[in-house]
């Protein structure tokens, strides 16, 4: 028995198989409707194997960059580490740089040196003030 789906494009096919046991002399010759059906599975495994087909080659495209991306990566690999080591000696090195620097200015800085900041401030304010009711 076949039947249609909805817009005829599904079908379902019922056997009877205790009719065809009871009948040994079943006809399973081919019928317009099962020539029609056969035709249109073929149709339709044909387009599945193309859709399939694209995505095989569109998986080895990914396949391949992936495996060049892979060989990038390793070819990198040891000048990344290269790099990776020059910056643990320059940042090490800026350490050491950044505490002298800070051991050099805190002595420079030192509150005997700021009294005398604070007298060449107002020593220069003086002038400034002399100047300014001197010309104006």
């Amino acid at each position: 028995r076949l039947s249609e789906g909805v817009g005829g494009a599904a079908r379902h096919v019922t056997l009877d198989m205790a009719s065809m046991a009871e009948n040994p002399t079943f006809n399973m010759e081919h019928t317009e409707e099962s020539r029609a059906f056969n035709k249109e599975f073929e149709k339709s495994k044909k387009i599945q194997d193309e859709g399939l087909d694209e995505i095989s080659k569109g998986l080895r495209v990914l396949k391949n960059l992936g495996g060049e991306m892979d060989e990038e990566i390793k070819r990198q690999e040891p000048i990344m580490d290269t790099i990776d080591t020059k910056m643990d000696t320059v940042t090490a090195e800026m350490r050491t740089a950044n505490g002298r620097l800070k051991s050099i200015i805190t002595s420079m800085r030192s509150t005997r040196h700021f009294c005398i900041d604070v007298t060449l401030i107002f020593i220069i304010l003086g002038v400034a003030l002399y100047l300014a009711n001197s010309f104006g």
